[in-house]
């Protein structure tokens, strides 16, 4: 997914995370991604996905999580018990 797909209510979130960071930029740039860093995602029946150079955003509130990559581009998954995110840095 590129941004100018992603969903507006992502646009947002997307723009609340940038300047958090204190950047002034609307999307992402390669400076956003660190190469060591890990997105493990596994789901309530032991299936798992990971992703390489990317963040991840979790939208309790959308009942969703979105996975940033800098070569894959973006994805959404629905948030749910059973879920677990966690990021780490290789």
């Amino acid at each position: 997914m590129r941004h100018s797909d992603l969903p507006e209510r992502w646009k947002t979130k997307l723009q609340d995370y940038l300047t958090a960071k204190g950047s002034n930029r609307e999307t992402l740039s390669a400076s956003d991604f660190l190469a060591e860093s890990i997105v493990h995602i596994e789901f309530e029946d032991d299936s798992k996905i990971e992703f390489r150079y990317a963040f991840a955003i979790k939208a309790p509130e959308l009942k969703e999580i979105a996975v940033f990559t800098e070569h894959c581009g973006y994805h959404l998954f629905q948030l749910h018990d059973g879920m677990t995110i966690k990021t780490t840095q290789q």
